[in-house]
């Protein structure tokens, strides 16, 4: 075993050289980090209130032509909507208990009869 390591000394001299090396600058990589009291998300935040602020800006810029309503092929337009009908409502709420006041049909009965046997 003594006789490997004099043997290949340099070989692993590098080796311990190239692995320090690696552990040196990975750890160097790191910033430092900061304190619990950092506007980190502050800076987040502002960023974005900046988009939002440069959007409702870019908006303001927006003009419409109405000259498109003065039109006669607008003015020919017709409109295939349908009125909507109104449908019956139900219960206000459906997982409440049901009331003992409806009357069951025959089919009702039956149906009880089949489940009761």
């Amino acid at each position: 075993m003594l006789d490997i390591i004099k043997q290949n000394k340099i070989i692993l001299i590098v080796l311990v050289v190239v692995i320090v090396g690696f552990a040196w600058f990975g750890m160097a990589d790191r910033t430092p980090s900061t304190s619990l009291l950092s506007n980190d998300s502050r800076s987040e935040a502002s960023v974005a209130e900046q988009e939002i602020l440069r959007l409702l800006l870019d908006m303001r810029s927006i003009r419409l032509d109405s000259s498109i309503f003065e039109n006669p092929a607008f003015g020919s337009l017709r409109d295939f909507g349908r009125d909507i009908v109104p449908e019956p409502v139900g219960r206000t709420n459906p997982f409440a208990p049901a009331e003992d006041s409806f009357e069951l049909t025959e089919g009702d009965q039956a149906a009880d009869a089949i489940f009761a046997e």
